[in-house]
């Protein structure tokens, strides 16, 4: 299990992931990985605010299926806003991304202490407080954890 308030167990995770990790599954590199982490992140902390993709029903049948129970991420899910090439790096290396992970995972936690009950947008699942968005970033840590043979 993956937790992203345990940032201790995150960063030994993270070290043990190298520029030329191979994925299991996926096209994405490992900087790909941690920047696409960075930017889910970046969704929940108030830097990159979303709009909702889908018909409000099925956001709430996939919120359902992914935070309120043990089910994981499926290989192969896409988020809609994600095109089907990967996207321009935007960090210099890994070690830079993996900082910069770090930091928006920490101004997530002040995020919610300096805004309280704020509920941001999470683009397939709607409104999230920080309790489901907190689920949300463990499950998909954990996936691409697994991607890269962390897990």
């Amino acid at each position: 299990m993956v937790d992203i308030n345990n940032r201790k167990d995150i960063i030994a995770l993270l070290n043990n992931l190298k520029s030329e990790s191979v994925p299991k599954f996926g096209k994405m590199t490992a900087q790909h990985m941690v920047e696409h982490l960075t930017f889910a992140i970046m969704f929940s902390n108030g830097k990159l605010p979303q709009k909702l993709y889908l018909p409000l029903d099925k956001a709430e049948l996939i919120k359902e299926k992914f935070i309120y129970s043990d089910n994981e991420l499926p290989i192969g899910f896409k988020a809609p806003m994600l095109g089907d090439d990967l996207p321009k790096l935007i960090f210099p290396d890994l070690n830079v991304a993996v900082r910069e992970l770090l930091n928006e995972v920490d101004h997530f936690d002040n995020y919610f202490l300096e805004n309280g009950e704020i509920e941001p947008i999470n683009p397939t699942m709607g409104k999230l407080d920080k309790r489901e968005w907190i689920i949300f970033h463990n499950k998909h840590f954990a996936h691409h954890f697994r991607q890269f043979n962390l897990l």
